[in-house]
């Protein structure tokens, strides 16, 4: 690891040494797999991971943070979360990932012990980006080490990797809500939809696309790299009978990559 990575390391021990207690808002993610495996060096069981069992989170994402948690002994709980009793969520505006962000973090400030704190793993290139969610993070007063310590994802995934964990390279992976257009009201079964179709699509070989339903309608944006081996006509095929036999009539392609 570089002096400059190291810097940033220090910077982030430093920071837990001085919190003494804290909460991971774990999702599996590069970022708070990280922030959770450094959180642990330092403070050991006294830094933990919460990962929120919701709707919005794929099985996929389930294990992935189940498996990592596991493989590096980290101390990790699961809080069960619903965001369909928020007032606003499944309406679907621009305000719902705030009211979902306020409310999950809400829930697990709520169950930590006096002393503890609870950690984010918001960036300083999520600042760039409009984030509603940022405004709940602000609102709650979550702690965001790498904000303190000036880290982007450049850094996040570099150390990652110096550090030899899996997650560095892991594509970019939101909830699943995000795959429902704006304004279009969340269910559940919607969300199934989403879940369904990029299940089938991993098994494909495709990681860290999205797939937005409507109806019996499917609009599949690939990452980087991918959409040339998606519009080859054996692969084209293979999508479209997958995506059939999942009740999904017509198949689109967005191609701007992601």
């Amino acid at each position: 690891m570089n002096k400059e990575l190291q810097s940033y390391v220090s910077a982030l021990e430093k920071w837990f040494a001085a919190h003494k207690k804290v909460a991971v808002a774990f999702s599996g993610g590069v970022d708070s797999s990280l922030l959770l495996f450094l959180g642990t060096r330092v403070l050991g069981p006294h830094c933990l991971g919460l990962f929120a069992q919701t709707p919005l989170m794929s099985e996929y994402q389930v294990t992935g943070a189940q498996k990592f948690a596991g493989h590096h002994n980290l101390v990790y709980e699961e809080r069960k979360f619903s965001p369909f009793h928020l007032p606003g969520f499944s309406e679907n505006d621009s305000e719902r990932c705030y009211i979902c962000k306020k409310g999950l973090y809400e829930d697990l400030k709520a169950s930590l012990a006096p002393g503890w704190h609870l950690a984010d793993g918001t960036n300083v290139d999520d600042t760039s980006d409009d984030r509603p969610g940022f405004q709940a993070i602000g609102e709650l007063k979550v702690a965001t080490p790498y904000l303190v310590c000036g880290l982007g994802k450049r850094e996040i995934r570099s150390i990652s990797r110096a550090l030899g964990l899996s997650t560095w390279n892991k594509p970019s992976d939101s909830c699943l809500a995000t795959r429902i257009p704006r304004d279009t009201p969340i269910t559940e079964h919607r969300l199934q939809q989403v879940e369904i179709a990029e299940a089938a699509l991993r098994h494909l070989g495709f990681e860290g696309m999205r797939a937005q339903p409507k109806d019996d309608k499917i609009l599949l944006t690939f990452k980087e790299g991918d959409l040339e081996r998606a519009l080859t006509p054996e692969m084209r095929k293979k999508i479209q009978k997958t995506l059939a036999g999942h009740s999904f009539s017509k198949v689109f392609l967005d191609l701007s990559e992601r």
